[in-house]
């Protein structure tokens, strides 16, 4: 199997080798043919530059007779101006010569007005701080009390709501300065007892 691969390299690696030598044996071939072609074509070019160069000396070296200048009736139909009207253009004076450049006055910018908070936004005060349960509050406190009076006195440390046949129930308990004062059960809203420590 190698053997065969060998072979078959060899045998592609001489098909180019001809192929080269061939396709250079005919660059060189037509490039004879071309030179030789080409040497007819450049002396024709040459013979044909030579007839035209005499004819021009021929030319220059006649005499004729310079063009005579135009006339008042040969004016030319369309004259060229330079660009700058003339003095006698209808009493028009021409417009004045300016050299001035035009600048744009620079923009004056003003900068933001700087705003501090309190002027953007007034700050209002402080709400004061919500009332603290106290001991002799949580005695006060009687069955049947609504929800709203009990918060009135102070919000508690802690509340647990829960569902309980159909009732809504919560539990609030209160503590102040490390001390449990007690627990308030309200059931949908209401009071339903208090224990006070």
């Amino acid at each position: 199997m190698r053997l065969a691969l060998m072979l078959a390299g060899t045998m592609l690696a001489g098909a180019a080798w001809g192929q080269n030598l061939t396709e250079y044996g005919a660059a060189a071939a037509g490039g004879s043919v071309g030179g030789a072609s080409g040497r007819k074509v450049s002396d024709g070019i040459n013979s044909i530059f030579d007839k035209v160069s005499g004819t021009a000396g021929k030319a220059s070296t006649t005499d004729k007779p310079a063009p005579k200048p135009p006339t008042a009736k040969q004016q030319p139909a369309l004259e060229v101006s330079p660009g700058v009207p003339k003095a006698d253009s209808g009493d028009v004076p021409p417009p004045p010569e300016s050299h001035a450049t035009v600048r744009k006055a620079p923009v004056a910018t003003v900068p933001p007005p700087v705003l501090t908070l309190a002027e953007v936004a007034p700050v209002a005060p402080p709400p004061p701080p919500p009332p603290q349960m106290t001991a002799d509050d949580l005695k006060q406190v009687t069955p049947g009390t609504s929800r709203e009076d009990v918060l009135k006195l102070g919000e508690p440390s802690a509340r647990i709501a829960m569902i309980e046949d159909g009732h809504l129930v919560e539990v609030f308990n209160y503590i102040a300065h490390g001390e449990n004062l007690g627990r308030v059960r309200l059931t949908d809203g209401a009071v339903a007892s208090v224990q006070a420590h």
